[in-house]
């Protein structure tokens, strides 16, 4: 059976944890509070459907109860009414007594004790009326793709749904192994193939393995889990995103997370965010030990001041690249060739800064200032001919 990631973290949060709970501290409350803004009532639905014990023995707060907190923190403005699944009976226990606290400070809190793909239907009646955002994170192989992609399909445009989800890359490096050792009775590959919905995965795994010399893995995983993304969204008004989580900067990783929208305003706000949960994944990591080898001193802020150099320096080459096309371009629709190889990684402020400095060059010219910076629309400034 999956666990929810939280569940087999029994003292206190790993690297991939934090990095995750910084996703949902800076994405989900904002989501909730943006997309009820215009239902009446105000209401938005958090599920997490591997919702583990919810706080972990350390007193730290797990994806569980980061929901209830998110629930309680605006619960004057919007109504967020969290609906949590966990299968294993003991972690459920401790989960129900977690929920109890937040359901005597008036937050409303569903829980149940089984199989995520059970209530998978009882959450979208729940949410009739309410954006809802749907969190599946297992601790191994995420729900079957038979399973998943129908979800896609099952509710309107309006109010929102989104969705992110663990994919994992251990096990499509475990059963891209087992493949081309012809292993093609083991278990591994027989869950990759309900993961993805068919065997398409291995020929994928196994030619980006290929590409690599045949001494890394890591690019079949990611390969597979891009291909993944196109296939589960296919045929649906859902696009996606991938971003990569490891233990530490320099390993391969352990899994992917997949975001799943329907409107560009969700890729710019997710991205802004999974920044920001990156910069408390590195200081939890502490400062980069290869880099350590070339420095008298060196500390996670110098590292992500450098970084966000890098950012600046990518999004401007990115920003002039796009307006030399010619034409008008609202940012917001465009978040993926104005952000490029450091989506993710590159918090708003460095687009703010890239952008307002091409301004000041005479480069680019706002057509619109928007009261955000995902509502700018901009193009090429004019030549000025002497």
């Amino acid at each position: 059976m999956s666990k929810g990631t939280d569940a087999g973290l029994l003292d206190q949060p790993k690297a991939q944890s934090v990095y995750k709970h910084g996703i949902l501290d800076q994405y989900a409350i904002r989501f909730a509070a943006m997309t009820a803004s215009t239902l009446k009532p105000k209401r938005a639905v958090l599920f997490d459907g591997f919702a583990g014990r919810g706080r972990f023995d350390d007193g730290s707060a797990g994806s569980g109860e980061h929901m209830m907190l998110h629930a309680q923190k605006i619960k004057h403005s919007t109504q967020i009414d969290v609906f949590l699944v966990e299968q294993n009976p003991s972690d459920w226990a401790k989960l129900e007594a977690v929920a109890d606290e937040y359901r005597a400070r008036g937050i409303n809190i569903e829980t149940r004790n089984a199989d995520c793909a059970d209530h998978l239907d009882e959450v979208y009646r729940y949410a009739a009326g309410a954006s809802l955002f749907m969190f599946l994170d297992p601790c191994g192989a995420v729900l079957p793709f038979q399973t998943l992609h129908p979800l896609l399909t099952r509710r309107g445009d309006w109010p929102r749904t989104e969705f992110l989800m663990n994919f994992s890359a251990d096990l499509i490096r475990r059963a891209g192994g087992q493949y081309k050792k012809g292993q093609l009775d083991s278990p591994g590959i027989a869950q990759a193939d309900r993961v993805c919905g068919g065997d398409w995965w291995r020929e994928v795994a196994l030619g980006a393995h290929e590409a690599s010399g045949g001494v890394s893995w890591e690019g079949a995983a990611e390969a597979v889990a891009i291909e993944y993304s196109k296939r589960l969204t296919a045929g649906t008004r859902f696009d996606w995103a991938v971003t990569p989580v490891r233990r530490q900067v320099h390993h391969q990783p352990v899994y992917f997370l997949i975001f799943l929208t329907t409107k560009p305003h969700g890729f710019w706000v997710f991205g802004d965010a999974s920044s920001r949960a990156r910069e408390k994944w590195l200081t939890f990591l502490g400062p980069d030990e290869e880099e350590l080898d070339y420095m008298l001193f060196d500390t996670v802020a110098d590292q992500l001041k450098r970084e966000h150099k890098t950012a600046i320096a990518t999004i401007t080459s990115n920003l002039r690249s796009l307006c030399a096309k010619g034409g008008t371009y609202p940012v917001v629709q465009h978040w993926a060739e104005i952000f490029g190889d450091v989506y993710g990684e590159a918090k708003e402020t460095a687009f703010s800064v890239a952008l307002r400095q091409l301004v000041k060059d005479g480069e680019i010219e706002f057509v619109n200032r928007g009261g955000k910076p995902h509502q700018h629309v901009i193009r090429r400034a004019p030549e000025i001919t002497p």
